[in-house]
C-alpha cells in the first residue's frame, strides 16, 4: 500500500535530520547547516519541530563560525517555546535555549550575560531532571568555563568535579566529554598560573582526544593550540610552533580558512614564531 505523503514527508524530515547530525559529529558543519535548512522546509515556520530546528540550526552555526546567524535562530527559538505551554519537553528545550546561547556569549567573550543564560538553564535543568542527569554534567561543565572566563575558579572547580563524577559513572574512564572537562580544567589552572598542572590536564585531554575523535577533529586542534600557547608562555618556543602548526593545519581543513578559530590560531602562530626570533 502507498504511504499517506504526511508519512512520506515525516521520514524524509527525519532523514535530513539524521544526516545533519552525522555531518556535524565528523564537524562538517555546513553540510549540517543544509540538512537542517531543508528539512525546516518540510516542516514549515509554524510546526511544533520549528523550535527544535531552529535550536539545532543555532548549534551548527556557532560551531561553522557564524556566530550572527546563531544568535538568530537561537532568538527564534526562545520566543516560540515561551509561548508554549508549560511541560517538562517546553522547559527542557527551554533549558537546552539558555545553554546554547550562554555557550554563544561565551564564545564572544561577554561572560556576564553567558552566565546570566547557563544559569537560567541550569536552575530549569535540576527541577526537571535528577541532580545526576548526564544533560546536567553538561551544563556543569559550560557554567564552569563561564565562571573561569570571570576569574572565579574555586566555584568552576566545584562544578567540573561534579560533571566527572557523572561523566565516570555513566561513560567510564574515557569520553570526548572528559576530554572537554580536562581541557577546561588545564585552562583554569594556566589562568592561575599553576602551569605544571595546566600541562598534564592539557596533555591529558589531548591524548583522550585522539583516541576518541581521531586526529583530525577540531576539537583536537582546540586542546592544541592551547598547549601551544602554555609551551609559548614558558618559553618552549620549539613545542609552542610544532603544537600550533598542527592546530592550524586542522582548523584550515575542517573548518575553512576564515573560521574564527582558524584566524586566531593562525595569529596565535605568528606571534610564537616572532616570541621565538
Amino acid at each position: 500500500m502507498r504511504k499517506p505523503p504526511a508519512q512520506t514527508g515525516d521520514a524524509e524530515y527525519a532523514r535530513f535530520v539524521q544526516k545533519a547530525r552525522e555531518f556535524s559529529a565528523r564537524a562538517q558543519y555546513l553540510r549540517a547547516e543544509k540538512c537542517l535548512l531543508h528539512a525546516l522546509t518540510l516542516v514549515r515556520g509554524s510546526s511544533e519541530q520549528a523550535p527544535a530546528l531552529w535550536n539545532e540550526l543555532g548549534m551548527v552555526c556557532k560551531y561553522a563560525g557564524k556566530f550572527d546567524s546563531s544568535e538568530r535562530y537561537y532568538r527564534m527559538a526562545l520566543r516560540r517555546v515561551r509561548r508554549l505551554p508549560k511541560s517538562q519537553e517546553q522547559q527542557c528545550l527551554l533549558a537546552d535555549l539558555y545553554h546554547n546561547l550562554g555557550g554563544l556569549r561565551h564564545a564572544r567573550r561577554n561572560y556576564r550575560s553567558a552566565e546570566n543564560y547557563a544559569c537560567k538553564g541550569l536552575k530549569i535543568r535540576l527541577a526537571v531532571m535528577p541532580s545526576r542527569h548526564l544533560t546536567i554534567a553538561s551544563d556543569r561543565v559550560a557554567l564552569g568555563a563561564i565562571l573561569d572566563g570571570l576569574g572565579r575558579h574555586g566555584e568552576s572547580k566545584k562544578l567540573y568535579l561534579q560533571a566527572l563524577r557523572t561523566y565516570y559513572r555513566e561513560y567510564g574512564p574515557s569520553h570526548p566529554e572528559i576530554a572537554v572537562v580536562l581541557n577546561n580544567m588545564a585552562a583554569s589552572h594556566a589562568s592561575q598560573g599553576l602551569f605544571r598542572w595546566a600541562e598534564f590536564y592539557y596533555s591529558a585531554a589531548l591524548r583522550m582526544k585522539r583516541r576518541e575523535l581521531g586526529r583530525s577533529h577540531p576539537d583536537l586542534a582546540v586542546t592544541l593550540n592551547n598547549l601551544a600557547l602554555l609551551y609559548n608562555s614558558r618559553g618552549s618556543h620549539a613545542r609552542a610552533r610544532l603544537q600550533m602548526r598542527q592546530a592550524v593545519a586542522i582548523f584550515n581543513r575542517t573548518l575553512g580558512k576564515t573560521h574564527p578559530n582558524t584566524l586566531a590560531a593562525r595569529t596565535n602562530l605568528r606571534n610564537i614564531i616572532r616570541n621565538s626570533q
